[in-house]
């Protein structure tokens, strides 16, 4: 199919329920090159791409960056904040990682003093997986460590770098757009602080003081918003949590992210923007959920055995909702000698279920897995562009 469209063109098309030229291919190869870069095992193709944006374009593929929206400088008031690093880099470099930086080492050790004690984490990079972990939560015990978690949440300050972001836009120009990062659910939060098991005992034994912080973190969720919604070349906005029913069960997304989520859908709604939240596993029991609390996508999507909805699926839900996913690692990382032709036929299935296709961005389910062939990815496009009619 010949391109008409530019990258942008297309995906702003696909958003306003348009039928563009074709499916906007729209791979998350963040992990994906930054793993190979480091491990020295990218292509040949690519050794002369310096970020995954010009991996995208020699792809040949529509740009739709959400690292490039991580454009928020975050403060603590009132507090000591210092950075120390253990283990060295056995590379001789330092390793991507989308949640925090290991400037040098693969252990990074965050302390924050605040008036109410000493509050501490543990990131550990590890190069076997291409991933780093926490191996200690801020908030681990609750008597000793409340006034401390909720002095920090209410002196924390997150302004815009402009910059940043300016350079962030002109570097996609035309060929993509930037999903402007927001500020986590105060459920997401929950897990970022204490973890997703020490998160819920806490919610269970302690639901006032919760309750308390999370109407903290909807303040500065709602302050970020207003700092950003205005930018006009920002038309989308992501929720940056790891939605799954087994962690975001249906009564407490409504309690910790319904609240915040429909203010800020109204906001961007009545600029004419859209509202995305990451999705990683099981939705189906959050499904009337994800439509009441004004959500246009849930980004990320994966049929089963990862997920457990098949993408014709969430379409039906609503004709407003865009779906974005269907690129799992199952498919992925397939090596047999005709993986390309197993690609090509769960594509072909994949838009066939899909009807016209308006409202679909067809893209990673969740992330690229590192393991991923290049020819794969290629397939992918490939399979994308030639079933487009169906």
């Amino acid at each position: 199919m010949a391109q008409t469209m530019s990258g942008r063109d297309r995906i702003l098309s696909t958003l306003t329920g348009e039928k563009p030229d074709r499916v906007p291919f729209v791979p998350n190869i963040w992990q994906w090159f930054y793993v190979n870069q480091y491990n020295q095992t990218l292509p040949s193709d690519l050794l002369a791409c310096q970020d995954p944006v010009d991996v995208l374009r020699t792809m040949d593929a529509d740009i739709f960056s959400k690292f490039d929206g991580i454009v928020d400088r975050v403060m603590y008031r009132n507090c000591r904040h210092t950075v120390t690093f253990e283990g060295g880099l056995p590379s001789g470099r330092s390793p991507w990682a989308s949640f925090t930086t290991f400037d040098a080492g693969l252990i990074r050790k965050d302390r924050i003093e605040t008036p109410h004690g000493v509050l501490s984490h543990v990131w550990e990079y590890r190069e076997t997986s291409g991933a780093p972990f926490e191996s200690k939560h801020w908030f681990e015990d609750f008597e000793s460590e409340y006034p401390a978690i909720r002095f920090l949440l209410e002196n924390i300050d997150i302004e815009l770098k402009r910059d940043l972001l300016a350079n962030n836009v002109a570097k996609i120009g035309e060929d993509g757009v930037i999903l402007l990062q927001l500020l986590p659910t105060p459920l997401k939060q929950f897990h970022w602080l204490a973890g997703q098991e020490k998160a819920t005992f806490f919610l269970i034994d302690h639901p006032t003081e919760m309750q308390e912080l999370a109407r903290i973190w909807e303040q500065k969720s709602l302050a970020w918003l207003e700092q950003v919604v205005d930018i006009p070349d920002i038309v989308i906005f992501e929720v940056p949590d790891n939605l799954d029913s087994f962690f975001y069960p249906p009564y407490w997304y409504e309690a910790f992210c319904m609240p915040i989520l429909k203010r800020q859908a109204g906001m961007i709604h009545a600029r004419g923007k859209y509202l995305f939240q990451h999705a990683c596993g099981h939705l189906k029991a959050l499904a009337p959920l994800i439509i009441q609390s004004g959500l246009d996508c849930v980004e990320g999507q994966a049929a089963p055995p990862l997920g457990d909805w098949h993408l014709h699926e969430a379409r039906a839900l609503s004709e407003r909702l865009i779906i974005c996913g269907g690129m799992a690692a199952p498919q992925q990382e397939l090596t047999a000698a005709d993986a390309q032709a197993q690609i090509d036929r769960h594509v072909h299935d994949l838009f066939l279920s899909m009807g016209d296709k308006r409202r679909f961005f067809f893209g990673s389910s969740c992330n690229t897995s590192p393991q991923t062939p290049y020819e794969n990815l290629l397939a992918f496009r490939d399979a994308a562009r030639t079933h487009s009619e169906l």
